[in-house]
């Protein structure tokens, strides 16, 4: 059932009560803050029939009402007025995300421990996801006489190396060979493309080094299975701790919840592009009843990549912070794009 202007008013105008104080509100609050347009009776009626609707609830017999997963979803969809951050917010966030700009997996991180410290939620970022990227160089370096270290790096910027022992002696002509072989094969291709068989081929390829190389063909394809995996970063979850929103029992079952990154990368990867809010039991998850999850997808290339979001209570300031976490999603994507040095306008960049 649509809701009259009236009651959107006066709804919208409960929920920005309740997301600034914690407290059920009444009548004779919504009165002075519709600046007396309508009267604490008529208010009364219109919180007594948006209670039947599904949109408030009265915790106490003499209290005013609160807001429920239902009113907030309708105050998100349809009726919420974004505030747009500042530009002196903005210049602090690029400020503090170009501190780890050489290295996207920091930039990732640090971008958590930001918006943890700005929110006052948990802060969740996913790198960007390599499985579809390909190899841009890959180096190998002695280490020592009988070892060296094999260097990737992919087109989403990922960096990733691993020391490989060998049996005996290395010679440096077998190291020289072995980096050669490796570009020619595998350099361009993508990562979901190289399989185990690809790369035990190159035995042969390796002629007289192929058996004493072997062991580093090994690294290399782990440094390939390594390279594609989506990694995650979870910071502030401390933080949840002191929202009064939060009782004992709740808080400990969202802390385990949060502790099982596997889950938690799925329900952060199921966003395709654009934003999502998903409030309590949208989850499915009953981990997550009273609380929300606020996520979107940055963007590398102009193409929806990593995920990153912020996990709080249900009376969060979704007019704030859904535009702070589109911004940091757009300043990453930004420094992404100058650390990769791939090009943002492309033609088949989708909105």
């Amino acid at each position: 059932m649509e809701l009259g202007e009236r009651k959107q008013r006066i709804l919208t105008a409960l929920i920005d009560v309740y997301v600034r104080t914690g407290e059920p509100v009444g009548s004779k609050v919504l009165v002075d803050m519709l600046d007396n347009a309508v009267s604490s009776a008529t208010i009364r009626n219109e919180m007594a029939e948006l209670a039947a609707m599904g949109y408030l609830e009265q915790p106490h017999t003499s209290a005013g009402r609160i807001p429920t997963a239902a009113a907030f979803r309708l105050y998100i969809d349809s009726l919420m007025d974004r505030r747009a951050l500042s530009e002196d917010d903005r210049r602090e966030i690029d400020t503090q995300l170009k501190r780890a700009a050489g290295d996207p997996e920091k930039l990732v991180e640090e971008a958590s421990n930001v918006l943890a410290e700005t929110t006052g939620c948990a802060a969740v970022t996913t790198t960007p996801s390599s499985y579809a990227a390909d190899i841009r160089r890959i180096e190998v370096l002695r280490v020592s006489r009988y070892s060296a270290a094999l260097l990737l790096m992919t087109g989403s910027g990922m960096l990733r190396t691993r020391v490989c022992r060998f049996d005996s002696d290395i010679e440096n002509e077998a190291l020289e060979t072995l980096s050669r072989a490796l570009n020619e094969y595998f350099c361009g291709s993508l990562l979901s493309d190289i399989g185990l068989p690809q790369v035990q081929s190159l035995v042969t390829a390796l002629g007289a080094y192929g058996l004493v190389c072997a062991p580093a063909l090994t690294t290399f394809y782990q440094l390939v299975q390594e390279s594609a995996e989506l990694e995650i970063s979870l910071k502030g979850q401390l933080n949840l701790l002191h929202h009064p929103d939060y009782d004992p029992v709740r808080a400990r079952d969202l802390l385990t919840f949060l502790a099982q990154r596997d889950m938690l990368t799925r329900l952060l990867t199921a966003v395709p592009k654009g934003l999502r809010v998903v409030i309590g039991s949208e989850s499915k998850r009953p981990e997550l009843d009273g609380s929300s999850i606020i996520v979107t997808r940055y963007k590398l290339g102009g193409r929806p990549d990593g995920s990153i979001g912020i996990i709080g209570p249900l009376r969060m300031d979704y007019a704030f912070e859904i535009p702070r976490i589109e911004y940091f999603a757009r300043s990453i994507g930004r420094i992404m794009d100058e650390i990769i040095g791939l090009d943002k306008n492309n033609p088949d960049d989708e909105e």
